[in-house]
């Protein structure tokens, strides 16, 4: 493992942010998908979140999780948890998500692939901001003018954004592989769902058109404002675990994060 910048560090040829456990990462790159295993790709912020919530709404018919922090147990972030974590905790159905270049992933033609890509200067900005947010990149303070050059050199998780999508574009055509936008998915939804659904299955397609009303119920979940709602709630709880039982039941990548964050110097409140 060596030190890229304050922000990451690079493991086996990967940037990863630094508040990640080694272990799980080491453990991500030797998952092994299995038959009908769906792993939604991308590189960070180019509608990681809204896939997922749609592929899982896809294979719940829209029935809603029993609390908002399933969304991550149903849909796992690889590279945060690892492999062995990963598959344990699963709400199934589910589908797993992985930030992993192509070349670090191990493919499987009994395997379905769902690859989301954005405009890089929309992916920049948003990308901006969730550094910003998230306490483990201590990035609170940092200026847009420092993350550009960080995300121009490649300096940033998962490295250079066009290293990242054109090896992926060109498997667009592979059979077991699903290439779409964030900008398809924010002019024509629906269309982007079905072709989604028809991808995972001929049946879950066959299903939405002949049960109008639960892809309305798909679609209205899936709306920013009823995704915004579960999301914060579930990274309220996923960031704000106190007493030691639920800690313990928690994957170790997820651990390893929130001692990461509570050993971090904390900010002095302004009178």
């Amino acid at each position: 493992m060596d030190v890229l910048n304050r922000f990451c560090v690079i493991i086996e040829g990967v940037n990863v942010p630094v508040f990640f456990s080694e272990e799980c990462f080491r453990s991500a790159l030797n998952f092994k998908p299995k038959k009908g295993d769906i792993i939604i790709v991308t590189y960070p912020k180019c509608g990681t979140t809204w896939m997922q919530n749609l592929v899982l709404n896809i294979l719940r018919k829209g029935e809603p999780f029993e609390k908002p922090s399933d969304f991550y147990f149903a849909s796992p972030f690889l590279d945060q948890l690892g492999a062995e974590d990963s598959e344990k905790i699963m709400i199934r159905p589910g589908c797993y998500k992985t930030h992993l270049p192509l070349h670090k992933i191990l493919l499987s033609d009994d395997a379905k692939y769902i690859y989301v890509a954005r405009n890089p200067k929309d992916c920049c900005v948003s990308y901006y901001h969730h550094m910003k947010s998230l306490p483990g990149y201590q990035f609170a303070d940092g200026t847009f003018e420092e993350f550009f050059d960080l995300f121009i050199k490649g300096e940033v998780e998962s490295g250079n954004y066009l290293d990242h999508l054109l090896p992926w574009y060109n498997m667009r055509n592979r059979p077991n592989v699903f290439f779409t936008t964030y900008e398809k998915m924010k002019s024509d939804f629906q269309s982007v769902a079905m072709d989604i659904a028809a991808f995972i299955d001929q049946k879950e397609s066959k299903y939405f058109v002949d049960n109008p009303h639960v892809l309305e119920r798909v679609l209205h979940n899936c709306s920013f404002v009823e995704m915004k709602k579960m999301i914060n709630e579930g990274l309220s709880f996923l960031y704000n675990v106190k007493d030691s039982d639920t800690l313990a039941r928690l994957p170790k990548g997820r651990q390893h994060i929130l001692r990461y964050n509570e050993s971090l110097p904390k900010k002095k409140r302004k009178n």
